[in-house]
């Protein structure tokens, strides 16, 4: 029976390069295994004492093309745990023997396409797959060069795949510093002080764009800042970006788009991987993978982070530390099950705890009375998170491609922020999250080409969080802000394949939230491909979201301000919609290369934002609900090719006007966004020689300029920040059984003057460090190794 195979899985693959035969080879060794050695072995196996009943399993892989079914030529067919693999010729057949009577599934995988895994009944010798289009490429270790970042043909919304390679481009010590090679994704810091960062998407924060594991929501509310820096690189098997509307599956609160992460899977990954690193500025880190078959249907995975940040560094001299000293443990372990009555489930258990110290170093400043050490400005922060994902699925019928998915997700997080000093005054933000999520999918078909998914989901979120200020300008009370929602919806989406050349999808969500009331979403997306090299796409879609104005602005925190809390448990629920299109062309270069050109253009125009305000008072913040117009365009160029056997290059260049209204007394003033790069330009090399023995990789960036805000009320003069350029190498040596890269990020050592004001009055009305725009941590040089033990794939 095939088993359940739908968008919630993704699943990737490994291919061991030592099966990736050309058809012509294979069938050569073909006759020769057929005609001369097969009887030689079997007469030495009997003589051996060893079963010779080896059953041999034949079929056929095929792609459904207009609801037709096509041979797949060069799929490679294989047993997982084992190197024991063929290729499909070019009539999509294989045949492969089951040496191992033990070995209870079979794998195919080809690039560019979602994995299929089928379970072997006894008896049963045919075997047919049915590969469906997705970006689902996974690790595939093939002899040959790839680009680490991939701009897909095959999906509807403008979707940007960050390979393995491309995750490997750099030191990828967590999703935050992911994308350094993507013009799409900006990454800064949230301010001078905490050490967090923050991201952008489409010229928005990324609070607007959703974060998925796997199509499962994941890292939201409290840790939504902080949480970029979660999740290491070495456990991402890949990571999809798709701007703008996307699918009403996962829920309604994408705006500006999705990402998301595909982990290493149980079944899938090296029995033991091992990542270590280490800096000049004193970060050192652990990453360790592994996975084990417990028995027939049951595998299990651990995914392993450690990492502490040593080093007290202040190289402009404020006495503020660059970045807090900070521990940090991460633990999932991940369980997959799979029977041969086509159920099959996924389980991940998880842990984390962060400890980030900064501030003042007791080492870089001196105090002058009575107060000690107590009377520094210090920053103390501690995160905390338990959770457990399950996602179960399975056929239903005789239909082909019908299929029952079922997602749960539990997470609980506790946040404590305090900032200052016990002696002079201290902001504190303590706050927890419980969250449970739970949709369950139904997946078929009118007959082909027109596709349907069908299911209802519920969420539940509770908040509760409390703000205090003591600094005695301030002397803001305890104040609880806390938040109750149950949410109940419904969804529909209908794919349609018209013809070779027009893909359409639509999808609506009909969702009832406690506090806000009835959301309806409505989604589209269309692909047209108008001639064989020139793509067509476009997308509107709205979504709506929760604001949690504090735990999403945490670099305040790291200011004098007052924060002025009346609206913030009114604030409405921001809603907001998107438009977007975008062309991709498609030149041949040569007789076997592509030039790839991409162009997009995305609108966003918030109905209701969630305003922070730090323009009106230099001393104060204020939060509320959006009067005027707010929106954000952005636009991007891509430029991906190889110019030779070997080197890469990729080329983007991204535009963003983004504008914010604030109002005061009735009177709206629209500006600029504050701390928003106007552009950023990057190219990047990557060369490997022959089996990638050798990777070099450079990357330039160009970060146009921000407007800073104004420090004397909205019609302050008008301040930017300047542009500046960042460059990044890494030089790799791979071997079979290890890597070892070094290189070094921010070569040029370009850091942000004077990132805090008055920090040397860290207890005065007049003390900010939120007003960052570059980087605050100058030159990095590392280096680190990977090693693969055990049975490798």
């Amino acid at each position: 029976m095939r088993l359940f195979s739908v968008c919630l899985f993704f699943q990737k693959c490994k291919v061991n390069n030592r099966i990736m035969y050309c058809n012509n080879q294979h069938k050569k060794k073909t006759m020769i295994y057929g005609f001369i050695l097969k009887p030689c072995i079997m007469i030495a196996l009997l003589f051996a004492g060893v079963n010779v009943r080896a059953q041999t399993l034949q079929g056929h892989v095929y792609v459904l093309e207009n609801g037709k079914k096509s041979p797949l030529a060069g799929v490679s067919v294989y047993f997982p745990n084992s190197s024991n693999g063929v290729v499909t010729n070019e009539k999509g057949a294989f045949s492969i023997e089951r040496k191992d009577a033990n070995a209870g599934s079979l794998v195919a995988s080809f690039v560019g396409f979602v994995p299929d895994t089928l379970l072997i009944k006894d008896g049963r010798s045919k075997l047919d797959f049915i590969l469906t289009e997705g970006v689902a490429l996974g690790e595939v270790n093939v002899v040959g060069n790839r680009q680490g970042i991939v701009l897909s043909r095959l999906t509807a919304s403008k979707t940007e795949l960050i390979t393995t390679t491309g995750l490997a481009k750099m030191a990828c010590c967590n999703l935050s510093e992911s994308f350094e090679n993507s013009a799409t994704v900006t990454v800064g810091f949230t301010d001078a002080v905490s050490g967090a960062k923050q991201v952008q998407l489409l010229g928005l924060s990324g609070i607007y764009s959703q974060l998925l594991t796997e199509n499962v929501p994941t890292l939201r509310g409290l840790l939504s800042t902080f949480g970029w820096s979660y999740i290491p690189g070495s456990w991402l098997e890949s990571i999809q970006i798709s701007k703008g509307a996307s699918s009403v599956v996962n829920g309604y609160e994408s705006i500006s788009g999705q990402m998301n992460l595909e982990l290493k899977k149980p079944n899938y990954t090296d029995p033991l991987f091992i990542n270590a690193y280490a800096d000049l500025l004193g970060r050192y880190e652990l990453n360790i993978t592994s996975a084990a078959q417990v028995n027939k249907n049951l595998w299990t995975g651990l995914l392993l982070h450690g990492s502490a940040d040593t080093g007290a560094h202040d190289d402009n001299g404020d006495t503020f530390l660059d970045m807090p000293k900070s521990k940090f443990v991460n633990l999932n372990n991940r369980w997959f099950y799979l029977n041969e009555s086509g159920i099959q489930s996924r389980t991940t258990l998880k842990f984390l705890y962060d400890s980030r110290e900064g501030g003042q170093d007791e080492m870089q400043h001196g105090t002058s009375d009575h107060s000690g050490h107590d009377g520094l400005y210090k920053t103390n922060i501690r995160n905390r998170n338990i959770g457990i994902d399950n996602k179960t699925g399975f056929t239903v019928g005789d239909k082909e491609g019908q299929s029952i998915g079922i997602i749960n997700s539990f997470n609980s997080s506790n946040e404590d922020l305090d900032y200052g000093s016990p002696v002079y005054g201290n902001k504190r933000y303590i706050g927890q999250q419980n969250s449970f999520y739970s949709n369950v999918l139904f997946t078929s078909n009118f007959g082909d080409p027109h596709h349907y998914t069908v299911g209802a989901s519920f969420a539940y979120d509770n908040y509760i969080t409390r703000f205090e200020d003591r600094l005695p300008f301030n002397a803001t009370p305890v104040t609880t802000l806390n938040r109750h929602e149950v949410i109940p919806g419904f969804f529909g989406e209908y794919t349609a394949t018209l013809n070779e050349k027009l893909i359409f999808i639509f999808g609506a969500r009909e969702d009832y939230n406690s506090r806000y009331g009835w959301l309806f979403t409505p989604r589209a997306n269309v692909r047209y491909n108008a001639l064989e090299a020139l793509t067509l796409r476009a997308s509107a879609g709205r979504g709506y979201r929760s604001s949690n104005v504090i735990a999403e602005n945490i670099g305040l925190l790291a200011t004098s301000r007052q924060f002025h809390l009346d609206e913030v448990n009114n604030l409405d629920i921001e809603r907001a919609w998107n438009y977007g299109g975008n062309i991709s062309v498609y030149i041949p270069v040569g007789t076997e290369r592509t030039l790839t050109l991409s162009l997009d253009y995305f609108h966003t125009q918030f109905q209701n934002q969630a305003v922070v305000d730090v323009e009106r008072d230099r001393n104060s913040v204020f939060f509320y609900n959006q009067h005027g117009s707010s929106y954000a365009d952005a636009w991007q160029a891509d430029l991906s090719v190889s110019l030779f056997k070997g080197f890469d290059v990729f080329a983007a260049f991204r535009y963003n006007n983004t504008r914010i209204t604030y109002t005061d007394q009735g009177v709206d003033y629209e500006r600029e966004k504050p701390l928003t790069s106007r552009y950023r330009g990057l190219v990047n090399l990557a060369y490997a020689t022959k089996l990638r023995k050798w990777v070099f990789d450079c990357t330039a960036q160009i970060n146009g300029p921000s407007r800073i805000p104004g420090l004397n009320g909205y019609l302050s003069e008008l301040r930017e920040s300047d542009p500046y350029p960042i460059f990044f190498a890494q030089i790799t040596k791979n071997t079979k059984r290890f890597d070892i890269y070094a290189g070094s990020e921010n070569i040029l050592d370009f850091k942000q003057k004077n990132p805090i004001l008055n920090p040397d009055q860290p207890f005065g009305p007049d003390f900010d460090s939120s007003l960052v725009w570059g980087p605050v941590v100058g030159r990095k040089v590392y280096a680190g190794i990977r090693l693969r033990l055990g049975k490798l794939h």
